[in-house]
């Protein structure tokens, strides 16, 4: 196995390709960050590998306001398959798409509104398809299934941990919410001003590890769901336009590969 290490900006690594590296491993700590790092492997490389190398040189990271690496939050740590770009980027472009058309109503200034500002978000932000791995190093040692080999352009996020949760769809305020320890997917929505058109009794939890769970927000199912920092709520659209559905469906796809 040969090793190298290059620094580059984060916005670099859908065009950075090796052709001599059999597996390229892109590291970041933030989609924001000025620095990342890659690791190049002659051959598939096991997870096992990828993480104790991203470990060893994670201080090369270092941005100059900080003195030493922040502590990674696994939850949140995600391995995305760069191979993938093209397709991801489509998906992205369709959505959007589907947002423009929802676009109609002069009439509901609000859904206007929110269909604004999630367009705008999913504009901004950075997706690719995430691997199906538990990111867990000692679980990983022990069992092989939990350990697999590796071969390809990936980026391995390690992020920190955040202090908000994501609150998105059909709100009058789509975007980052504090995070508050135990506290329910009602109250968040409450913050973010639901509008009228959208679903009164269930919104969708996307936990910063890629689960997906239908979290119950009516009186009368109420049932309480741990929200990790660095989730996403996603409220649907219901009731204005015909294309609803799917439009809420492509949302929700997309927003599993959200790189944090």
């Amino acid at each position: 196995m040969t090793l190298f290490i290059r620094l580059l900006p984060f916005l670099l690594i859908f065009l950075a390709r090796s052709v001599s590296a059999e597996t390229t491993i892109t590291v970041t700590q933030s989609t924001t960050a000025t620095r990342t790092l890659t690791l190049e492997y002659s051959q598939p490389v096991r997870l096992v590998q990828v993480v104790e190398d991203s470990l060893a040189n994670i201080s090369k990271l270092v941005s100059q306001n900080d003195i030493q690496p922040q502590p990674i939050y696994w939850s949140s740590a995600g391995l995305y398959d760069l191979s993938a770009a093209t397709a991801v980027e489509n998906q992205q472009q369709q959505v959007l798409h589907l947002l423009s058309n929802q676009d109609s109503n002069k009439n509901k200034p609000k859904n206007i509104q929110a269909i604004k500002a999630l367009s705008d978000w999913i504009t901004v932000n950075e997706f690719a398809k995430r691997e199906a791995i538990i990111l867990d190093f000692d679980s990983a040692r022990l069992k092989e299934e939990l350990n697999p080999l590796i071969s390809g352009h990936y980026l391995f996020s390690l992020p920190t941990k955040p202090g908000y949760v994501m609150v998105l769809g059909a709100v009058e305020k789509n975007g980052k919410q504090p995070f508050r320890v135990r506290q329910n997917a009602t109250k968040y929505l409450d913050w973010a001003l639901p509008i009228d058109d959208s679903n009164n009794s269930f919104a969708w939890l996307i936990q910063p590890d890629g689960k997906v769970e239908h979290y119950p927000i009516a009186y009368w199912n109420n049932h309480h769901i741990d929200i990790a920092p660095g989730a996403i709520i996603y409220l649907e659209f219901q009731g204005a336009q015909e294309n609803e559905q799917v439009l809420n469906q492509q949302v929700i796809e997309l927003l599993k590969y959200w790189i944090r």
